[in-house]
């Protein structure tokens, strides 16, 4: 990737706005003309609050990238992870697909559609330098990947944020060359190299050109290369199909991305990449779980691109609905450590760190299981469980190879389940749970003579609670059952399992180790946002959870010899963000990805950091200094 160079030539607000607003396409249209754009301060310069993290550091090594389908994906669905992580100092590169213009100038609009993505640029820009707090002033720099001309800006004040705009039209363009859905064409046409699709772009400009799948792929994997992140944010390759359906170029994006990950992984398998990744327009359907700090904060961010944008009103009631939520399509979860062991999943292969003599080890792949993993496992004895991010289907690592667990859902059924959880029981039997696509929760047992035939569902669950909105499936009814299930073992050996819905928290248990479980009914709370957490604390088994609309981390316990539920107590937990499970414990200063997670004897406690590394700290250290990267 090599960059043509540009001055710079500030506009001001009022009326050179205006001429902006007119002109933005013949200015776009300059090979190596630089844009400097001036926010509405004037030359009067606010205070950098947050600055580039110093050399060295974990929050400088974590490089983070954003791929979404449009230019207000990153603002809606990925913060506040986003602008926590730019608020920490690392570098950051966001890459548009889709040009976002939409219907305008489609008659009955009279906007100009070059204009308008134009403006949603400047929007954006306006956003990412609050969040940032310096000057809305920024270098225009055509990037040269390949073949490619790509429109980028960097933040003059922070030369290491970057926003990348390939132009793709969007999917509800009826213009497009390729008609509505092109960036989903494109990603369809596997076997046919020839097909491209005109980018949104005036006449003449150096980004009107003919983009194929390839040529899409080739940009994302070039933008690595030369980037080298070592976070990759997303959107939702398989949306929840019992709520609102999501728009074909979020998913078509996150389909791209995940694909671009797997070719730069293929190529740099030492580089450990973790994936995030987001739902989108089905959030509305959840309750609220962000603080009201964080919705208030997150309103303000959009504010500041909304106006810029003229198809963000006051009519259109989901604006504010995705403001106040954040939820992570594969929750992480605490299930990733193991006795001696810490496993991650890094570009969809499954990586181990192991300790020895007190030491850890470097990460290790541990082979191919068939296809990537979603970002979450779960360790059980000698077993390690992940899911098939692009088939559904459950899968064991054991004895040094891999093996199929199977779906847990019909083929009727699309890629839906959620992430596995598993624990092993007083009688050695490992138990892997998994929310189905049907929303109900499915079983599978390990025991002597392996693993039991078949996924079977647990009872308990009404599979006739959501009738789904979306076109395709008006009549289909599903169970409410949310991802993020929890598990615990009491001091007897029999599992206990909790599962949430979007009104209650649905509690199963054994009556003794080595059988099923059975229903034992919905634990008294008024409800719960998924994740869940569950722990046994002395003689007590511990449920925490997020309430709904007011985000605060509450626990309900009861004696492990008693079946009466105590009520619920508000309690600080150290969770990442609201995407995650509430733990408590010790955190590391600086960015995550997940939740920390101590090993099963106690000794240490364990995190993913957003830097690549792994980092432990002993559980009963207080002081943050404690924690330190290990393994690599």
């Amino acid at each position: 990737m090599s960059t043509e160079p540009s001055a710079s030539e500030p506009l001001s607000s009022g009326a050179d706005r205006r001429r902006f607003l007119l002109v933005g396409a013949a200015a776009a249209a300059g090979l190596g003309t630089g844009l400097g754009l001036l926010s509405k301060g004037g030359a009067g310069r606010p205070a950098n609050r947050h600055g580039a993290a110093a050399r060295g550091t974990p929050a400088a090594r974590s490089r983070y990238l954003q791929i979404v389908a449009h230019e207000d994906d990153d603002l809606l669905f990925m913060t506040p992870d986003l602008s926590e992580s730019l608020r920490a100092g690392s570098p950051h590169l966001t890459v548009y697909l889709s040009a976002g213009e939409s219907k305008a100038g489609v008659p009955p609009d009279t906007h100009d559609v070059n204009a308008y993505v134009a403006e949603r640029e400047n929007g954006l820009r306006a956003a990412y330098a609050l969040m940032l707090g310096v000057r809305n002033r920024w270098r225009r720099e055509t990037l040269s990947v390949g073949t490619l001309r790509l429109l980028s800006y960097i933040l003059v004040d922070r030369p290491d944020i970057r926003l990348v705009f390939l132009l793709v039209p969007d999917g509800r363009d009826p213009r497009a060359s390729l008609g509505w859905h092109t960036l989903g064409k494109l990603w369809s046409a596997t076997d046919h190299a020839d097909v491209c699709g005109w980018t949104q772009a005036p006449d003449g400009s150096p980004y009107r050109r003919c983009l194929s799948r390839e040529d899409v792929l080739s940009a994302l994997t070039g933008l690595m290369q030369s980037f080298r992140p070592t976070v990759v944010r997303s959107q939702d390759t398989a949306p929840d199909e019992r709520y609102s359906a999501d728009h074909p170029d979020h998913i078509a994006a996150a389909h791209f991305a995940a694909e671009a990950v797997r070719r730069h992984a293929a190529s740099h398998p030492e580089q450990l990449l973790l994936q995030v990744n987001y739902r989108d327009y089905n959030v509305r359907n959840l309750a609220v779980n962000l603080s009201a700090a964080d919705n208030r904060y997150k309103q303000r961010v959009f504010a500041a691109y909304s106006a810029h944008d003229y198809r963000i009103n006051a009519e259109n009631p989901h604006w504010d609905a995705y403001e106040a939520r954040m939820v992570y399509r594969w929750p992480r979860g605490t299930g990733f450590t193991a006795a001696d062991a810490v496993y991650a999943v890094g570009a969809g292969r499954l990586l181990v760190w192991r300790r020895t003599n007190g030491g850890w080890s470097a990460p290790r792949s541990l082979g191919d299981p068939g296809g990537p993993l979603a970002p979450a496992v779960a360790a059980a004895g000698p077993v390690v469980l992940g899911l098939r991010s692009d088939t559904g289907e459950v899968v064991a690592y054991g004895q040094g190879r891999w093996r199929s667990l199977g779906r847990p859902d019909p083929k009727k059924v699309h890629n839906q389940a959620g992430v596995p959880v598993a624990v092993v029981d007083g009688s050695g039997m490992i138990a892997a749970f998994v929310r189905n696509g049907r929303g109900g929760v499915s079983a599978r047992f390990l025991g002597t003579g392996g693993w039991s035939r078949a996924w079977t569902d647990l009872p308990g669950v009404d599979l006739k609670q959501v009738i789904s909105p979306q076109p395709t499936k008006k009549h289909h009814r599903y169970g409410d059952v949310q991802d993020g299930l929890a598990a615990v073992v009491t001091d007897a050996g029999t599992i206990e399992l909790f599962a949430a819905t979007r009104s209650q928290i649905l509690w199963w248990r054994q009556r003794e180790p080595g059988k099923p479980l059975v229903f034992a009914g919905a634990l008294p709370v008024a409800g719960a946002i998924a994740p869940l957490a569950a722990e046994a604390v002395g003689d007590r088994i511990q449920v925490m959870f997020r309430e709904p609309w007011t985000g605060r981390t509450l626990a309900i316990s009861r004696a492990m010899s008693s079946a009466v539920w105590d009520g619920t107590l508000a309690v600080r937990a150290v969770a990442h963000l609201d995407g995650e499970p509430p733990v408590i414990g010790a955190s590391p200063p600086y960015q995550v990805i997940g939740v920390p997670a101590p090993l099963p004897d106690g000794s240490q406690v364990c995190a993913l950091g957003a830097d690549g590394r792994l980092h432990v700290a002993p559980r009963s250290a207080a002081r943050k200094a404690a924690w330190r990267a290990v393994g690599r």
